[in-house]
């Protein structure tokens, strides 16, 4: 059978802020399979702050895409053709199949089956996958939250940010987020996974922390940094002794052409005369706890412990514009895009 690959291709690196121009959906027969391969019809992509990062020239921790290439996305898709023993027709995969509507790979190991019967197959690129396991494992092996204690979220109406911020309240925290605007300060102020919110657009790093001062009059005690930038510098002075800073991503920092652009104040001082412990977090890094995390995540919703929001928009060539969706915090829950449903009927599925 021959297949029709549509897929977004990065056509130049962002010069400053990504723009749309950077770009463009094109179309493509799929190539005969070699012997060990198996194609994937990829089902759903996900939006991911960390695909920023990949985007710049400079070394990071995760792989950088290069002009020409397809768009990096981490994806949930259905093999229907296959020439690899250890992978049959119908099993439906979870891993790094970018941005188009079928995947060739080799790599067998590279992705992980799922079991899209047993919750809705979104939920592993969501909450029970890197989103509500970014939460969980920064609070349990970096923030370490303690009843009674403050933790601010920046980002805070995040899909991450807001896992986050039900987990810290299940610990007996006292939450508080930070996001772009008053309305979004106000519907988070109203939520029940926040006692408070303050909004950064148009303020200044002091403006902000004088706001943030007065949301938590007996200061910070863990701090869940999703933006770094000046958001983050205005937490410094707020900081107690022995507080704990997880630095889970740079999302105030995408505007710069390279990371070494960003120019701010330094929380050295603070660091050291606080004893604070400042540790960034890479999901890379626990792989091994993903499966168990993702399980604990799930008996969470399924109980009613634990709340999330997905938006979901169809057709790939709707992806470049829900990725500057969810870059611009337009996104009302995890940024997906939806490109297949996945046949239930097929063997193996």
């Amino acid at each position: 059978m021959t297949y029709q690959n549509d897929f977004v291709r990065l056509v130049k690196r962002p010069d400053g802020a990504p723009s749309p121009d950077m770009f463009e959906v094109l179309s493509a027969p799929v190539r005969n399979l070699k012997d060990g391969e198996f194609l994937l019809q990829n089902n759903y992509l996900s939006m991911d702050p960390a695909l920023v990062q990949r985007l710049r020239d400079e070394d990071n921790y995760t792989d950088k895409i290069e002009p020409g290439e397809v768009m990096h996305a981490y994806a949930i898709g259905q093999v229907v053709e296959s020439r690899c023993p250890s992978v049959p027709v119908g099993e439906v995969r979870l891993g790094r199949f970018d941005m188009q509507t079928y995947a060739v790979s080799d790599d067998p190991e590279g992705s992980r089956v799922i079991d899209a019967a047993l919750v809705p197959p979104t939920w592993y690129l969501g909450v029970i996958g890197t989103t509500g396991a970014t939460a969980s494992l920064a609070l349990s092996e970096i923030l370490m939250p303690q009843a009674g204690e403050t933790m601010v979220i920046s980002a805070g109406a995040s899909s991450v940010g807001w896992i986050a911020a039900q987990l810290a309240k299940r610990a007996g925290c006292r939450t508080v987020g930070i996001v772009s605007t008053d309305e979004k300060a106000a519907a988070l102020a109203a939520d029940e996974a926040y006692d408070a919110a303050v909004s950064y657009r148009g303020k200044s790093v002091d403006e902000l922390a004088g706001d943030l001062a007065k949301v938590c009059p007996d200061g910070v005690d863990t701090y869940f940094d999703n933006t770094s930038g000046d958001i983050s510098s205005a937490v410094i002075d707020l900081y107690n002794e022995r507080a704990r800073i997880a630095v889970i991503g740079r999302l105030a920092l995408s505007h710069l052409k390279h990371s070494h652009d960003d120019i701010g104040r330094r929380d050295s001082n603070a660091v050291l005369a606080k004893r604070i412990k400042k540790q960034g977090m890479v999901l890379f890094d626990y792989q091994d706890r993903l499966r168990d995390v993702g399980i604990e995540l799930a008996g969470l919703v399924l109980s009613g412990d634990l709340r999330f929001k997905e938006d979901i928009v169809d057709g790939i060539e709707n992806a470049p514009g829900a990725f500057f969706r969810m870059l611009n915090g337009k996104n009302d829950g995890k940024q997906l895009v939806k490109l297949a449903e996945i046949e239930t009927e097929a063997e193996g599925a």
